[in-house]
């Protein structure tokens, strides 16, 4: 049986009064008697517990409120946390009779045609799934035989069952076109891609397949239903096309998130979680360069004040983090820096003239950096007499004696050692972002960022691809 993490976390939520309403849920649960049960409904990729109840010595009681909530797939969780799933629309006042050791055929319903169509689907999909896991066994171990006509006989049962139930969720779409479940059956499927196209030299356009699938992801996807927030189909499809689709680059991932921004800003609900979710998503990524998203969002809702549910306060701190990154955004030319060299002389970064520079923030009492600054050693070492490449090491210590004695003994003597604590222009903890230490920093002959926050064992790599890639300037 399935277990469910329940996740207390409280958060606003904004519901439309015309279509949400309270609710009243019979229950009697067989084989189970004084037994605290929780309602939960899905939020996004997260679950939360909307109401408790306890079961008497008979396994009966009743879910009950007459605040107002929006429809979507709500579970009901038993101890041990097993949990069976309901439909809570249109329907608000049902019965629910359970059998407590079989959760799938074991569950049906009164008063509520949703649920009795929504335990049925159960059901006969427990049992195809079973039917395919068998047969997965049977292919495996035939293929392992290398019996091929019998690994085509199953195949093509697999493929049977698969058409079973996509023509089970198409007829209940056509039968039930006004019902929840449908709605669900329709946001779940897949574009069905067509046959490729030839192309003038006759061969099938090998990329024709991706790109229709891209383009059509969300054809059968209602932006507008913020029911289907309260399921698991929303953010599973958002999660797919933005992490699996959509290629991990800034700026592929700017055009698209703007776009499915767009299609949710007539849905309250579903704007909020969407612009929550990815706000949060970006921010925290540890991806390099997906900090441009983020800064791409806060232009986009939070400077001009779209943010509905967030406070003043709040909406100022999430644009004041995005303007500390902005600056250090990969592409944009690194601030400049000029601070004190080890001969006493204040040293320019941006007047360095190399292909590439290397800032790189330290410290000596520096756990981390302990470890990486000997790797950086080793690898300039390496590569300084065959890439034109520069190091500006940019010492986070206030003590200069405790700085130059570090350079020394890491031997970083090759390197344009500087202390940041003694500063002509240049704030590096605020310009720069740097919170702890050790930082790296690649530049391009131009003082541009091509890379940041990078680990020194893949400095190498990524300058070799670099060098490769065509917008590299000799």
């Amino acid at each position: 049986m399935k277990k469910i993490t329940l996740f207390a976390v409280v958060m606003l939520t904004i519901m439309s009064a015309s279509l949400a309403q309270g609710y009243k849920i019979s229950i009697k649960v067989n084989g189970l008697t004084d037994s605290t049960i929780y309602l939960g409904y899905y939020y996004g990729k997260y679950q939360y517990v909307r109401d408790t109840t306890v079961l008497d010595n008979t396994g009966k009681a009743v879910f009950e409120t007459k605040d107002t909530i929006g429809g979507g797939i709500y579970f009901v969780v038993l101890p041990g946390q097993k949990y069976f799933e309901i439909v809570l629309d249109k329907d608000r006042d049902f019965f629910l009779d359970v059998d407590a050791n079989d959760l799938v055929k074991g569950v049906k319903a009164k008063g509520s045609p949703d649920n009795s169509q929504w335990f049925a689907y159960k059901v006969f999909i427990d049992e195809r799934g079973k039917k395919i896991e068998e047969l997965n066994k049977t292919y495996k171990r035939l293929k392992d035989a290398g019996k091929e006509d019998s690994v085509k006989i199953v195949e093509q049962q697999m493929k049977d069952i698969n058409t079973e139930v996509a023509d089970y969720k198409n007829k209940f779409i056509k039968d039930h076109p006004q019902s929840l479940v449908a709605k669900i059956f329709d946001c779940s499927r897949e574009p069905e891609v067509p046959e490729a196209p030839l192309l003038p030299n006759g061969k099938k356009d090998s990329t024709f397949a991706y790109k229709y699938y891209r383009a059509h992801f969300w054809d059968n996807y209602d932006f507008t239903d913020d029911r289907l927030l309260r399921t698991p189909i929303y953010h599973a499809k958002l999660d797919q096309y933005l992490t699996k689709i959509i290629p991990q680059f800034a700026d592929s991932l700017m055009t698209e998130v703007g776009v499915i921004i767009d299609k949710c800003e007539s849905n309250r609900e579903m704007f909020k979680y969407t612009v929550w979710y990815l706000t949060h998503y970006y921010e925290t990524s540890q991806v390099m360069g997906m900090d441009a998203v983020f800064c791409y969002i806060v232009d986009k809702v939070y400077i001009p004040g779209k943010a509905f549910w967030v406070s003043e306060n709040t909406n100022k701190k999430i644009i004041e983090a995005c303007e500390k990154k902005r600056p250090t955004l990969i592409g944009k030319t690194a601030p400049e820096l000029i601070l004190l060299g080890m001969d006493n002389q204040l040293v320019s970064m941006q007047a360095i003239s190399a292909k590439f520079t290397i800032l790189y923030f330290w410290d000596p009492s520096c756990g981390h950096c302990k470890t990486e600054t000997p790797k950086l050693v080793d690898y300039y070492n390496k590569v300084k007499d065959t890439l034109d490449l520069k190091i500006y090491a940019v010492c986070s210590d206030t003590s200069l004696t405790s700085w130059k004695n570090a350079v020394a003994e890491k031997k970083m003597d090759a390197f344009i050692n500087v202390n940041g604590t003694r500063t002509a222009k240049g704030n590096f903890h605020n310009l720069y972002d740097i919170y702890s230490t050790p930082v790296v920093y690649v530049l391009d002959y131009r003082k541009r960022i091509i890379a940041k926050r990078l680990p020194v064992d893949q400095i190498g790599f990524f300058l070799e691809f670099y060098k490769k890639h065509p917008t590299f300037k000799d």
